[in-house]
């Protein structure tokens, strides 16, 4: 579900910087709990300008429209040994990067 939530706000992350948004963490793996946050990942825009306030900005948003804890970070800032589905590096993107 909140995959699906998140993707409704494609056009709104992408205004801020996002090319595409991941989802991972418990929600992806179908564990979540009433406790969970979400934790979200972006890839941003090659070459745009992408500050913390860009970050705080995005996270304000997700956590408004959601009403709970979001974990928001940039691939770049993910951990290496973060474990993802199936092995991959990086789990499927939740909006798709756009078209140029």
């Amino acid at each position: 579900m909140a995959g699906f939530e998140i993707a409704r706000r494609t056009d709104a992350a992408r205004a801020r910087g996002a090319e595409a948004t991941f989802l991972f963490g418990s929600t992806a793996r179908d564990e979540a709990t009433d406790g969970s946050d979400i934790d979200v990942f972006i890839d941003v825009f090659p070459g745009r300008k992408f500050s913390l306030i860009d970050l705080a900005a995005m996270h304000a948003l997700l956590a408004d429209e959601f009403g709970i804890a979001i974990e928001l970070t940039t691939r770049k800032s993910l951990h290496p040994t973060i474990s993802l589905p199936s092995g991959r590096r990086s789990p499927g993107p939740v909006s798709a990067p756009s078209a140029v």
